[in-house]
């Protein structure tokens, strides 16, 4: 066995993609033998997610916002004394660098990145962008190694924020795999369109909303909305201005959404920015089409591999075109779940281990 270190994870929130996949890194780390403290501001979704407290050690900050989880941090790694800090997303990175500053002998700090960051720049108004690139800078540079979902988020963090490829690592997400390909329920009715996502601008519902419209005007269609957040009731108003209010249905958070994948026709995610969807491979997994905006992470699992269909950003005219496309000709379920098996659990452990256990580390 490789040598146990001491680990600590970082993550704001234990809860949506981020968390959900600090998770994951713990639980594979301390499976592993390492001791492992993950430290979050809250952890909603901890028990959701699968975490072990008696295998992981679950800190909560006393700090509302990342500026503030600085000082708890300090005394954390002060006590801890971690050989390995892994920050999950580079937005949580500013409170580890505070916690850092001026320590003599800092602990090695790994990035996880979960966002195509240069898009999530792009949104901003131009003196926060300005701001906002230049703390990622900083950010990129303090990390010793950055962990990229996609190989085409490794090159955009080498392109764009100057990282040395020899110290970005590709681990993509994994979802658990059913042995075999789960049956399929058959729903009495009109195709029924799926979108799991959190109600927020990222995930940019109202596209579809508006997609929707258009692909109702040659067909009866439904959708089925797994998630909650902010824009709900805007996003409601905006269904109801369409004309579409009753072929839509708002689910609210739903912690297992495996029976929404076996009764879907397809799945859609407009996002503005993803960096490795995992709702794209949990609906392969279950033979489920899927139709994406052009994020780069579902370019890399759609595109390359005839998985899907790809739609322009923010383009309701094409995302309408593609789920037509899709509904009239849908692929072979079977070659949808073959897609997902490159995304295994056991390829994602064999990873991680890898990188944490290696001699730069």
């Amino acid at each position: 066995m490789a040598e146990t270190r001491r680990i600590l994870i970082y993550v704001r929130s234990v809860s949506g993609g981020a968390g959900k996949n600090a998770v994951k890194y713990a639980m594979i780390l301390a499976e592993a033998g390492h001791t492992v403290t993950l430290a979050a501001l809250d952890a909603p979704q901890a028990g959701d997610f699968g975490l072990d407290t008696e295998r992981v050690a679950l800190r909560i900050l006393p700090a509302r916002r990342n500026l503030q989880a600085g000082a708890a941090l300090r005394g954390l790694i002060d006590e801890l004394r971690p050989d390995v800090c892994l920050v999950v997303d580079i937005a949580n990175m500013l409170g580890l660098m505070l916690a850092l500053r001026g320590r003599e002998a800092p602990p090695r700090v790994i990035l996880r990145e979960a966002h195509h960051t240069w898009s999530r720049t792009e949104m901003r108004s131009l003196p926060v962008r300005l701001y906002k690139r230049w703390l990622f800078r900083r950010a990129y540079a303090r990390a010793d190694r950055v962990i990229a979902l996609t190989e085409g988020m490794a090159r955009q963090i080498a392109e764009n924020w100057g990282v040395p490829a020899d110290r970005i690592t590709v681990i993509p997400n994994a979802v658990p795999l059913p042995g075999t390909p789960p049956e399929r329920v058959a729903r009495e009715g009109p195709p029924t369109l799926l979108c799991v996502a959190r109600l927020t601008p990222q995930k940019n519902v109202g596209l579809l909303l508006e997609a929707l419209a258009r692909v109702r005007r040659d067909r009866d269609v439904r959708l089925r909305i797994a998630g909650d957040g902010r824009q709900r009731r805007t996003l409601a108003r905006q269904a109801e201005r369409l004309g579409i209010a009753g072929a839509v249905t708002f689910l609210g958070h739903v912690s297992d959404v495996a029976a929404e994948y076996q009764s879907a026709d397809l799945l859609v995610l407009p996002s503005r920015w993803e960096g490795f969807p995992n709702v794209v491979i949990e609906a392969l997994a279950h033979g489920v089409p899927v139709v994406a905006t052009a994020t780069p992470g579902a370019v890399e699992i759609l595109e390359c591999t005839g998985a899907g269909r790809i739609a322009r950003m923010d383009d309701a005219e094409d995302l309408a075109a593609q789920i037509a496309a899709v509904l009239d000709a849908p692929p072979d379920a079977a070659a949808l779940t073959a897609t997902a098996g490159r995304y295994s659990e056991a390829a994602q452990r064999r990873k991680v281990l890898s990188l944490f256990e290696g001699a730069d580390t």
